[in-house]
């Protein structure tokens, strides 16, 4: 008996399956265009994000009130965001794709992800606008000073740039942008403190040397 009504059961669920197939398949080759086109700026936005990680330099983490509420987990502990991110992402992909399998129908799964990747890319817009005009260190641990994926060294062709290093360049990116303060002014600041210390420290430095760095600073 039970073996029936499990035969029975499979093949509703083939017949949904089935019958759902042909209707998704019906409404991708009416709206294939803004699919498509969602799924070619992604691959903008990791070019875009590429791009900015070679203007990356990492400065001091900024301090805000999401990092007074939350602290750091720390490096040793970083899986756990991403752990989290994973399920909460490919939970949702599951949930979309439930039409196929249950009966209570709400909604096309090609006509969610439609909107989905319309509001992802008109966001991943505005993400590149501001990480090209904000230009703030990167936060990640992999994107701080003393790390060697801190700082790209500049592409040797333009395959480098197009091919983004795929996946180890997605994953690693610091697409946070670069400092705010031009190489050379953050340069000449950090000799001046050095020298500064020196001094408190006892260190002998020219008088004329310490007066003229800080006449070019004034």
């Amino acid at each position: 008996m039970s073996a029936l009504y499990l035969a029975r059961g499979a093949s509703k669920v083939v017949r949904r399956i089935t019958s759902e197939t042909s209707v998704e398949l019906k409404i991708l080759t009416e709206k294939w265009q803004l699919l498509l086109a969602g799924l070619v700026f992604q691959y903008i936005h990791g070019l875009a994000a590429r791009g900015v990680h070679y203007l990356h330099r990492p400065g001091p983490t900024l301090q805000d009130l999401g990092f007074m509420i939350l602290p750091e987990l720390g490096k040793e502990r970083g899986y756990i965001s991403e752990t989290l991110f994973t399920f909460i992402f490919l939970s949702f992909v599951l949930w979309t794709f439930h039409p196929f399998i249950l009966q209570t129908k709400r909604f096309y799964t090609v006509l969610i992800w439609r909107r989905v990747l319309a509001f992802l890319c008109a966001s991943q817009f505005l993400r590149i606008v501001t990480f090209y005009s904000t230009q703030l260190p990167g936060p990640n641990y992999h994107c701080r000073e003393g790390s060697a994926l801190a700082r790209l060294p500049h592409p040797q062709n333009v395959a480098e740039v197009l091919l983004i290093n795929f996946p180890r360049g997605v994953i690693y990116g610091c697409a946070g942008s670069t400092s705010v303060l031009p190489v050379s002014i953050k340069e000449k600041d950090s000799k001046l403190k050095e020298d500064k210390t020196r001094m408190l420290n006892g260190n002998s430095v020219d008088s004329a040397d310490w007066e003229f760095k800080l006449a070019r600073l004034g």
